[in-house]
């Protein structure tokens, strides 16, 4: 599958040079550049990225995207638009570069779309290292919007320690048919997974500190 690299672009276009030799693009691949007012500094900056690229790789398009950062709702709209162009790629997204507020915008962009298949990740301003942000954080609207009270109540007993179907069955008052259907769902949403599997036996998972409201 083709790539497409979005990268937010600033003064500085180290981010991307980096991103994109860390990706190892090739022909075909597409490279998006989102940045806020195109000043001299961004336009050198673009410049050479897209210089290195040519000079690099063969047919990969670079596409300068430049979004008015102080207005929020437009700049969603397009940067939603942007990522909807590319869903059917291996979509990779670097909030890195450029002002803090690009970042803002495409992440929200990213929690509003549909698209959750796709790697995010931003690199420290030190260069030491290269964080990539679980995509299972991009759901948490969503995932918290479909838990009930009886799923809730059943997070609750795993994280005091219930950790299999008769036992959680007990607590609620329940059959355990369908505690294993709300556990199914658990499991499918990110919030647990299954240690053993005959008997059951389940356990939290990060994202469930995450989420779980006392």
């Amino acid at each position: 599958m083709k790539k497409a690299l979005i990268l937010t672009l600033g003064f500085d276009e180290k981010f991307c040079y980096r991103a994109i030799t860390r990706h190892k693009i090739s022909e075909g691949d597409k490279i998006v550049l989102i940045t806020a007012t195109l000043v001299e500094k961004v336009r050198k900056a673009y410049e050479w990225i897209k210089a290195f690229v040519s000079a690099s790789y063969s047919n990969v398009e670079v596409r300068l995207v430049e979004l008015d950062v102080r207005d929020i709702l437009g700049s969603l709209g397009k940067v939603s638009k942007i990522l909807n162009e590319y869903k059917n790629y291996d979509l990779i997204i670097n909030l890195s570069g450029g002002m803090r507020i690009l970042s803002f915008i495409v992440l929200f962009s990213i929690i509003l779309s549909d698209i959750r298949n796709l790697k995010l990740e931003i690199e420290l301003e030190d260069f030491s290292g290269v964080i990539e942000i679980p995509t299972s954080l991009l759901s948490l609207p969503m995932i918290k919007a479909s838990i009930g009270k009886e799923k809730l109540t059943i997070l609750r007993l795993i994280k005091e320690g219930k950790n299999d179907v008769k036992s959680i069955s007990n607590a609620l008052n329940k059959d355990e048919s369908t505690v294993r259907r709300h556990l199914q769902t658990l499991h499918k949403l990110g919030l647990i997974e299954v240690e053993k599997k005959k008997p059951l036996i389940i356990k939290g998972t990060k994202l469930l500190n995450v989420i779980f409201i006392e």
